[in-house]
Formats: C-alpha cells, structure tokens, sequence
C-alpha cells in the first residue's frame, strides 16, 4: 500500500486494486465548486472502517464499484456547503453521511437527503464509530419487532456491539431482559437481569439452560447476531407469537431450523438487514438513524470504543482493523 502524502490539502484514498491488503494511494482530490441541487458537501472529519468497507476494498463484496474508487460508507465532518433546495442544513452544521461511497476523502459530495445534522452533545467520532451497531439494534427491535413494554427479551452475544446496543435499547423502553454470553472453557452465562439470576452451562447445553433461565413461557424477542449452533435452541425458547430476529452468523455457520417449531408457536424469524432497509426504505433509513443519534445524545445508548489513526496512515488503519482491539477503527481527515 502506497501512503505519500498529497501535494493538495484536499485528498484522497483511491482504491487502485483490490487485495488483503489493497492497493491505496493518497491523491490529491478535487471537490465541484457548487455543490449541485439536492447536494451537500462535507469537510470530513473522520470515516469508520467497517466490515463492509473491509470486505469491499478486497472485491469481496456483492458491490464490486469499479476501479479505482474512494472507499467508505460513513462520514462525519462539518457542512463546507449547500446546493440549491437544501433547507435543513448550512454551512458549519456538524453531521454524518451514512452509506454514501466515497467517505475516505478530506471532502465528500453527499445527496443531503443522505445527510443527517447531529444533536449537540454528541461528538462526530462517537457517532460515526457507532452507525451499524445501533441501527441494527434500533431497527431490529423497533421496527422490525416492535418490541412492546413488558415483553422479554432474550439477547445472545450480549457482550458484542449489537448486543450491548439492544441491551441498553431493550431496558430503555421497559422490556424484560435475559442475555447469553461466552464464559470461561467454553461455557455460556446465561442471565436473568430483571431478577439478578444467572445460569451457567456447557456450550452443548444452551437449549436446556434456556429453559431454566426463562421458563415455560419463554421470550417474545431473541435478538441473535451469532447464528450456528446457538440459534435452534433460541428458538426452541420463543414464547407464542415470537420473533426471533436473524442479524448475522457472528459464531460461524448459517443455521438452518426446523419450521415445525415456528409453526407450533406461532412464532417468526425476522430479517434484520440495515443495508436492504437503505436500498429500500431510504427515508426510513435516515429517519432510524437520526433517532439512534439523539438516544445516543441523551445517554440512552452508549456510543462504542473507538480509536482514530491518521487518514494518511492508512496501511496502520488496516492492520487495527485485521488485528481487532474490540475498538472501532476511525479515519482521521483531520490531521
């Protein structure tokens, strides 16, 4: 990977070729004067490097954008300046574009439909560093489940970032909580939060701790980023009319279960998809996330650990991210 610094304080990172590393340079890059209608234009902050972006800059993504290209989804930055019709942003407005390709560059064209302006209190870094996390929590159990006060809600990997994001939420809008976590040797913490109860088993026993933890009536919403062996016994554990979201497959396997199960209690799997949700419902995009950055002003949600690294540096960005610290790797466009 080749990192010369530019010639023009406004830069780049284009994509050359793909690759584990990739090929990256840092070339000068040129914003439009005037932004057009409908446009916005970000002096950029700060970019996060996510698992898309990662897959993506090794063409193995199912987006395979032409090369070159300037990777990146989501940035967070400051207004530089406004197209005709844009009405809800000015010049100097703190915000973040999510899903916009292009966010590895010091100034990002952005469709301002696409462009949310951050609640005071909330920092660009924390906020960019928690966009996929949290919307996938917010989504999942909001408007994919609509979770109601009282019900319960099994969440499994509760110490990664979705979980702890749909910890925080769940508990905020007055659900009943259980989780499952990794414990020593192989052995999983299973834990009642409303009674302060916990329940250790062996990997292989999930489905019978399950029902220890959670009873005869079970849980109305297991949220499950983990997928494999874990996903069949929490579905064994939903309760009549059940909704077990599908987020990912984090432990490995793509599971398959038993329909006979779904049709006995009346009980759902629901996709959980942040990116269809974009491609597909975009004012509801923008509306979740702009929700998810204000629960995250008031403190409802915390943001996650996030460590930046100079754009320029990006060599050492890619080494953080393939050797994970359990911080989110950001992209300073700031220094």
């Amino acid at each position: 990977m080749s990192a010369t610094p530019p010639p023009s304080p406004t830069y780049a990172l284009v994509c050359r070729a793909y690759g584990n590393p990739p090929q990256i340079a840092v070339e000068p890059w040129a914003r439009p004067n005037t932004p057009a209608a409908g446009e916005v234009v970000i002096d950029v902050n700060c970019a996060a490097l996510n698992f898309t972006d990662h897959l993506m800059m090794q063409g193995r993504y199912q987006d395979r954008p032409s090369l070159p290209f300037v990777p990146g989804l989501d940035a967070a930055g400051t207004v530089h300046a406004v197209g005709a019709g844009v009405t809800h942003l000015k010049p100097g407005d703190v915000v973040v574009s999510s899903g916009v390709v292009g966010a590895y560059a010091s100034q990002l064209v952005a469709p301002a439909r696409r462009v949310i302006l951050l609640p005071p209190g909330l920092s660009p870094q924390d906020a960019v560093a928690s966009i996929n996390s949290h919307l996938t929590a917010y989504h999942g159990l909001v408007d994919r489940a609509a979770l109601k006060a009282g019900e319960r809600v099994l969440v499994l990997g509760a110490s990664g970032a979705v979980g702890r994001a749909a910890m925080q939420l769940a508990a905020h809008l007055g659900a009943q909580l259980y989780s499952v976590e990794r414990a020593a040797e192989g052995r999983l913490s299973l834990r009642d939060h409303t009674h302060d109860r916990t329940v250790t088993v062996e990997s292989a026993a999930l489905r019978q701790g399950l029902k220890e933890l959670l009873g005869p009536r079970g849980a109305d919403i297991v949220v499950d980023p983990v997928g494999d062996l874990y996903t069949e016994p929490a579905v064994r554990a939903l309760a009549w009319r059940g909704r077990l979201l599908v987020i990912g497959f984090a432990a490995g396997a793509i599971p398959s279960v038993p329909m006979n199960l779904l049709l006995l209690k009346g009980a759902s799997l629901v996709g959980v998809y942040c990116g269809g949700l974009l491609a597909n419902e975009e004012a509801q995009f923008t509306t979740q996330l702009a929700r998810v950055f204000d629960l995250l002003a008031e403190g409802v949600l915390t943001p996650n650990a996030w460590e930046a690294t100079p754009a320029r540096a990006f060599a050492d960005a890619w080494q953080r991210f393939s050797a994970p610290r359990g911080a989110k790797v950001l992209l300073d466009f700031g220094r």
